[in-house]
């Protein structure tokens, strides 16, 4: 799913993430500077891109350390 700012990323990713599908899966938000758009995904796509926000397991949102 893809989505133009962060609180709508997060938003979607909460929702998909209390699916029954998506149970005990981390659902990662992924940000892309090339496009200036925010991923919603599970891991399947998260080595393509460049730069991870933070992620939501069973709803609840855990951000990711930034590294400099």
């Amino acid at each position: 799913m893809k989505a133009k700012s962060i609180d709508e990323a997060k938003s979607l990713a909460k929702g998909k993430s209390i699916e029954t599908q998506y149970k005990d899966e981390a659902i990662y938000i992924i940000y892309c500077s090339r496009t200036k758009y925010f991923y919603v995904d599970t891991d399947s796509l998260i080595r393509l891109w460049e730069r991870l926000i933070g992620y939501y397991e069973n709803g609840i949102y855990t951000a990711e350390k930034q590294y400099s």
